[in-house]
């Protein structure tokens, strides 16, 4: 049978029994087809519903554990520490994070942390670091070797729904014991503005060790042909620093510290004080070098911009290269002052600069100005190695030597320089010229001497009787 569409809307069906409006036929299997779809419609609702669940379950059941980060060990000292964690999940979001010191009597809880969230839509955090104090009043139960154990969970599906774990374990030390110091030198006599040293042990091996005089540090070293713990250390007493009293410090890489004094007599060495008139011939060539862009129309401004800041800066270059200092010493009595030169200055003298009359600037001239011939052959005032030999601000074309055991030398203004860093150079071995580069208004060497970052007077170190009764005398192995 053949199906045909009924009336449109509104139109008379035709035919008999007209006046009853005729219903179309559906076409044969119609029903069928219409039950067969509903059914394909179902599975593919099921589905969909299988396919999401899955997509569901693959997301919030990822099996990436959270991802964290410790010292790779820890030390603590009587001064207490700290101690950083940082936990990371991206994916499920962090759930809680654990972190305890276990040792052979049980453990100690130092952080129990849990994060918001929900098996749904898992954890609102991704990051979280904590910074935990650690008091040593806290930490006295333990005994013996001890780790601390961090455990970190996120929103996960994974574990039956407990979520992935991350166990982190690191090395615990606990020390609270600070070396000890024996001053092994006796009755010692400085000045201000001088140097000196001395000898002593420590009773195990330390992160450092050395001489605190005011504000200065002066590292120690191994006493040459001394047993194991024998040290030595050379110092220098600031020029400005009154009633000094020095003492022997030694810290342990936990951070005890303890210290020993000695009967150390430091005579008083008032600073000189000085004026310089800057020509203005001074001005117009040397400044202008020197201070480059910032010039400018003011002549002294520049000057005074060179005599602070660039003056700064370069003090931080000389004691950044002769940081580094070598354990054995190079040198084996008095340096030697240039041949046949005079000193034209005083050591650490407070220079007033004057331009016309007016003061413009003040510093420290730390050294000595020698003055030879023109162009004269400078030479290393003991054996070292080259720290640094190139141009340096103020100083021109510079050499620094290092001597060991801290004690550096300073040539300043050369004219050239023969030597390159790295060298290793003899006593009285040429390092270059004589000149008048960097801030100098004729040709001289600046010579100065340096004790780790400390200047001191050269003219105890050019004196061989002060050499040997005040240094080599305590370089050497102590008397049976």
């Amino acid at each position: 049978m053949k199906w045909e569409r009924g009336p449109k809307m509104g139109e008379r069906a035709r035919g008999v029994n007209a006046s009853e409006p005729a219903l179309p036929c559906p076409p044969a299997g119609f029903w069928g087809v219409w039950t067969v779809n509903t059914s394909g419609l179902l599975v593919l609702l099921a589905l969909l519903l299988v396919c999401g669940g899955g997509a569901a379950f693959w997301i919030r059941a990822e099996g990436t554990p959270p991802s964290l980060e410790l010292p790779e060990t820890l030390l603590v000292g009587a001064s207490g520490g700290s101690l950083t964690v940082a936990a990371s999940d991206p994916d499920a979001g962090l759930r809680s994070l654990d972190v305890r010191i276990r040792h052979a009597e049980g453990e100690i809880p130092l952080l129990a942390e849990s994060f918001p969230g929900n098996l749904i839509s898992g954890g609102v955090r991704s990051d979280h670091q904590a910074e935990i104090p650690l008091e040593p009043e806290g930490l006295s139960a333990i005994e013996g070797d001890a780790v601390v154990v961090a455990t970190a969970r996120d929103w996960s599906w994974r574990q039956l729904f407990s979520g992935n774990e991350i166990v982190v374990e690191v090395p615990f030390t606990l020390d609270l014991e600070p070396p000890k110091v024996q001053v092994e030198s006796g009755l010692t006599y400085a000045r201000q503005g001088g140097a000196g040293a001395v000898a002593y042990r420590v009773s195990e091996s330390t992160a450092f060790d050395g001489v605190q005089v005011g504000e200065h540090l002066f590292r120690g070293y191994p006493r040459p042909g001394a047993g194991e713990g024998e040290r030595i250390a050379l110092f220098g007493i600031a020029p400005d620093l009154a009633n000094a009293k020095p003492r022997v410090i030694a810290r342990d890489e936990a951070g005890n510290e303890s210290s020993a004094t000695w009967p150390v007599v430091v005579k008083p060495h008032p600073q000189p004080r000085g004026q310089v008139n800057l020509p203005q011939s001074f001005l117009d060539n040397v400044v202008p070098r020197l201070a480059g862009s910032k010039s400018g129309d003011d002549p002294a401004a520049a000057f005074h911009d060179v005599n602070t800041r660039l003056r700064a800066e370069n003090e931080e270059q000389i004691r950044e290269a002769l940081a580094d200092s070598s354990p054995t010493p190079h040198f084996d009595g008095a340096l030697d002052q240039l041949r046949n030169s005079q000193v034209t200055s005083r050591f650490a003298e407070q220079r007033t600069y004057l331009v016309e009359g007016r003061a413009v600037s003040n510093a420290t001239h730390y050294g000595y100005d020698l003055a030879a011939t023109a162009a004269a052959p400078i030479t290393a005032a003991a054996a070292g190695t080259v720290a640094w030999a190139d141009e340096l601000g103020i100083y021109g074309n510079c050499v620094l030597l290092d001597h060991g055991l801290g004690l550096g030398s300073v040539y300043g203004h050369l004219s050239r320089i023969d030597v390159k860093k790295g060298d290793s150079v003899r006593q009285g071995e040429t390092l270059g010229l004589s000149g008048a580069t960097g801030l100098a208004g004729g040709d001289h060497l600046h010579f100065a001497v340096l004790l780790g970052e400390a200047y001191v007077d050269p003219i105890e170190w050019w004196d061989e009787n002060w050499v040997r009764t005040h240094v080599l005398e305590r370089l050497g192995p102590p008397a049976p």
